[in-house]
């Protein structure tokens, strides 16, 4: 049998990542990322340095609720755009500069908290103002994610599906990274207010980089009318015989790591890691794992088909947290911040348990989210790519809503090592039951309604 197909695909993919359009494409994926990762990672840090409680903590998780609604306003961005510089695009930029306002106000407002903390009156609308403010940026960057995604399935190719999904989803954990633990790293040298500011400058920098990325070969023509823009997504997606177990995919897949991931900083600081070293362990660990997970979750998925990766990176995702149980068990002293000044200093041991769950969370997160992102490139209407990308994404958004909000309650109740392990168990079981209804585990491929045999057009 010749082997010159598949010897003929490693330079083509490489040239194909090399491209201008590409790598600028997937650049916007690291300012789409920055949001999410300073959500669930840098904002968790300020709360605990604020001195919030993890059942505050945990419900402030919730402000993640635009990402699971951004749905209701995608067709507003399928309709509606500035001229210049193009449909997508102009939103995108839009969303930028308002992220960098938004972060600017919310470096303002850290100044008087903080200020009123180290006077020892603490301020007891902190929490409610930091939601709000919080619950904007979540909204703003909801809305760059509905333009940069829409901008993605419009530009790439089909057979670029599967390789930039990959390239996307690094860098977006690039991003993630960025406002996550190189921000909480640096809160130790820098105040929290410089830090946020800092944030907020790098969102005008980005402008540039949108201005910079080229328009699709062919723009899709945008709806008829408003009411088309919000009635035909839906009726199109949901024609599709296997619409309903994807949405139900898309909420569970991902559950149980989502519940773990909630607690995973409150739970460094309750282990007595302070700030520049557990923002430098997910620095440095994070990024290597979160780069490695994502060219190995792009180059397998194309070896073994897009239903076998899903099924082999859940797996690898939902036992991440396992990991995190052996580091909390590893630790034979009361977990609480609180203590830390009177405890033992971390072993080696310890240390270690904890670096590795953090290598294969990232890891297993870069593989399990370039699987999901290739099914969603595949599903959506170009026509409607907003709308649908934004649906289904939200629905992804959904389960890491609801996942996130008992998760501090649970920690509080169940104690690190049990809390883990569920959610490496009884919260991931529901995503592989969906998976199953959609690729069965002796499926090479996901077959979409539209490549089933006798399927209509959706």
């Amino acid at each position: 049998m010749s082997t010159a197909p598949a010897a003929a695909t490693a330079p083509k993919k490489k040239i194909l990542l090399r491209s201008k359009r590409i790598q600028l494409l997937a650049l916007l994926q690291v300012s789409s990322g920055m949001p999410l990762g300073w959500v669930f990672n840098t904002l968790q840090y300020f709360l605990v340095d604020l001195g919030l409680k993890k059942s505050t903590i945990g419900l402030l998780s919730g402000v993640s609720l635009p990402w699971t609604l951004k749905f209701l306003w995608a067709p507003l961005v399928d309709r509606y755009a500035l001229p210049w510089p193009g449909r997508r695009r102009s939103w995108v930029i839009i969303a930028q500069l308002a992220l960098a306002g938004a972060f600017g106000a919310f470096a303002a407002f850290a100044w008087r908290a903080l200020a009123a903390k180290g006077a020892g009156t603490p301020l007891a609308s902190a929490p409610l103002v930091i939601g709000l403010l919080a619950l904007g940026i979540a909204f703003l960057s909801a809305t760059q994610d509905i333009a940069i995604d829409a901008y993605a399935v419009e530009a790439l190719h089909k057979e670029e599906h599967g390789p930039v999904s990959g390239l996307r989803i690094m860098y977006y954990r690039i991003g993630m990274l960025l406002a996550g633990a190189f921000a909480v790293s640096a809160s130790e040298w820098l105040p929290w207010p410089i830090v946020f500011l800092v944030l907020a400058g790098a969102f005008v920098a980005f402008v540039a980089i949108t201005l910079a990325a080229p328009e699709p070969d062919v723009p899709a023509p945008p709806p008829r009318s408003l009411g088309s823009a919000v009635v035909e997504p839906f009726r199109t997606y949901f024609r599709r015989s296997d619409a309903i177990p994807i949405a139900l995919f898309l909420i569970f897949y991902k559950f149980g790591d989502n519940m773990g991931g909630t607690m995973v900083n409150p739970f460094l600081k309750d282990l007595c890691f302070t700030n520049a070293e557990a923002g430098g362990a997910v620095k440095v660990i994070g990024t290597i794992a979160t780069i490695s997970g994502s060219a190995i979750g792009a180059a397998l998925m194309t070896r073994m088909g897009l239903g076998r990766a899903l099924w082999i990176f859940g797996v690898f995702q939902a036992g991440a947290n396992v990991v995190y149980s052996a580091a909390a068990l590893s630790r034979a002293v009361p977990l609480d911040v609180a203590q830390c000044a009177t405890l033992p200093a971390l072993s080696a041991v310890t240390r270690g348990w904890t670096y590795a769950a953090i290598a294969t969370e990232y890891g297993a997160q870069g593989m399990a989210a370039a699987a999901q992102g290739a099914l969603l490139l595949r599903v959506c209407d170009k026509r409607y790519s907003a709308t649908q990308f934004a649906l289904l994404s939200s629905l992804f958004g959904l389960g890491r809503w609801a996942a996130g909000l008992p998760s501090g309650f649970l920690v509080e109740r169940l104690g690190y090592p049990v809390f883990f392990v569920g959610c490496a168990t009884i919260a991931a079981l529901p995503g592989f039951f969906f998976l199953h209804r959609i690729a069965p585990v002796s499926q090479r491929e996901v077959l979409t309604a539209e490549a089933e045999p006798g399927a209509g057009p959706a």
